[in-house]
């Protein structure tokens, strides 16, 4: 094995790795702005330089691949005194603004200043100001706070595949734009908030909404398509401010879509069902829970029946249902629906040459894996349609029949067609397994309460079996409910 020497520890290494990488292995920090693992290495913000033995010159960490033997300081004076002349050259023109600035806390600018910069600033001049420029629906620019690592120029051509950052103009006068100012046009453009290492590329979903020190964050899945990206979410006080991605190297990288990334927006809508309704079709009216779980099993009883899964719901919940189907609905059919168009494995394909996958679910390849099948059309003689779902499948159309019950996440302008509403948990509010396309599988993890009076679907289908069942199942065998309750999480 390959090993170098990093402030005295001996460090193995693989063929390749560059130092900053090398360190960080070993726990040795080693500061920089411009470099990033999922981009090409430009060496240009002079931070990362460190002393190398028998060199008579600093070297740049991220551009210089270890080797063996190599003996590497990251804290000689000559490399404390570089770090802290860069921090003091980018300061020049830097806003005093963290209290307002939404990268504060977060900031590798803020970081890298306090543990590597100097407390005394030599320069008392004006600092050159810009606009604030709005490039689309998801980033505003404040160009006052760039470092020019030129990150946001390397992501679009090198990963969006779109080359529309550049830099125009030189010295103390450049400034990162678009192409003739024009909007983002890449459906990727979050990641540019995400990479740019101070707060100058921002997005306006966030922009002032919290502090990132007040978040609480949850390591879960993306229910966006079937790739299942990973991701994080935040937020506070139950209400969620922003996804960002988490690095896995298998999956999506570094990087997320921005239809994943602001998906979580419906399940915080003002338009969803979050208490249970019950009505005829167009006309449903709120009420509580025993009498629409008491409706719905009217609705149901005794009658040919289709259940409609969602195939973005976890697998703990599809085999739920399966269960369910048979010990209480007489062994309804049982099919599975997602993305128009996208009706099996089979049809599932990329999207685009990034990320992005044709279903529109995450559970696809998951439901299928459990021997469900695909919905195709509405069996002859069906008199009603269980219809479960987390909120992101696209409905069917139910063919006229009356008798439709939906469980799980619905807008109202979604419900139309339903005579029952058994509102549930949207896929932030609810743990689970997933399988993404690759037949990997993932977990989703709860990150705030079900909304309103919203209950997970193990909750529902306990109290469809139960309620008016007595207690005396309580003694004895078991009963279907608690036989039910064994395939939740």
């Amino acid at each position: 094995m390959l090993k170098c020497t990093i402030d005295g520890r001996e460090v193995e290494f693989q063929s390749g790795q560059n130092l900053i990488e090398v360190a960080k292995k070993a726990g040795i920090e080693i500061p920089y702005f411009c470099y990033h693992p999922g981009l090409s290495i430009v060496a240009q913000c002079r931070m990362c330089t460190v002393e190398i033995e028998k060199n008579p010159k600093l070297q740049t960490a991220c551009s210089t691949p270890a080797s063996d033997g190599m003996v590497v300081s990251t804290k000689s004076e000559k490399a404390k005194k570089n770090q802290r002349s860069v921090m003091e050259f980018l300061l020049v023109n830097h806003p005093l603004d963290c209290p307002i600035c939404d990268k504060a806390g977060e900031c590798d600018l803020q970081d890298n200043s306090f543990k590597f910069g100097d407390a005394y600033m030599r320069t008392s001049e004006d600092r050159r100001t810009f606009m604030d420029l709005d490039m689309g629906p998801v980033i505003k620019k404040n160009m006052n706070r760039c470092i020019h690592c030129t990150r946001c120029i390397r992501f679009g051509a090198e990963v969006a595949g779109i080359r529309e950052m550049v830099a125009i103009q030189r010295g103390n006068n450049t400034e990162i734009t678009t192409i003739d100012g024009r909007p983002l046009e890449t459906e990727y453009a979050g990641n540019y908030s995400d990479i740019c290492p101070t707060g100058s590329l921002t997005l306006k979903d966030f922009r002032f909404k919290k502090r990132a020190w007040f978040l609480k964050k949850t390591a879960t899945v993306c229910e966006g398509c079937s790739r299942g990206c990973n991701m994080e979410i935040q937020q506070e006080g139950g209400q969620i401010y922003r996804c960002i991605p988490r690095e896995n190297q298998e999956i999506n990288q570094w990087w997320m879509c921005d239809e994943g990334r602001f998906n979580y927006r419906y399940t915080m809508d003002k338009s969803r069902i979050t208490e249970p309704k019950v009505g005829t079709p167009g006309a449903l009216a709120q009420t509580d829970w025993g009498s629409a779980i008491q409706a719905a099993r009217k609705a149901i009883q005794g009658k040919k029946t289709l259940l409609l899964l969602g195939s973005d719901l976890t697998q703990e919940e599809a085999i739920l249902l399966q269960k369910f189907a048979k010990q209480t609905l007489a062994n309804a059919d049982v099919r599975h629906f997602g993305t128009p168009g996208v009706k099996t494995v089979a049809d599932d394909a990329a999207a685009d040459r990034l990320l992005k996958r044709k279903s529109k679910t995450s559970n696809l390849h998951g439901v299928e894996k459990l021997g469900i099948s695909a919905f195709e059309s509405i069996p002859a003689g069906t008199e009603a349609i269980l219809v479960v779902r987390g909120g992101r499948a696209v409905l069917p159309s139910f063919g006229g029949v009356a008798s439709v019950v939906g469980v799980g996440v619905f807008a109202d302008s979604e419900a139309k067609a339903l005579s029952t509403v058994l509102p549930g948990a949207a896929f932030t509010e609810k743990d689970g397994t997933i399988v993404n396309f690759q037949g990997q599988e993932q977990k989703l993890k709860r990150s705030v309460l079900p909304a309103g009076k919203s209950k997970a679907l193990s909750e529902i289908l306990a109290l469809w079996t139960h309620q008016g069942a007595g207690l005396s199942s309580q003694t004895g065998s078991k009963s279907s409910a608690a036989t039910l309750s064994e395939g939740a999480v």
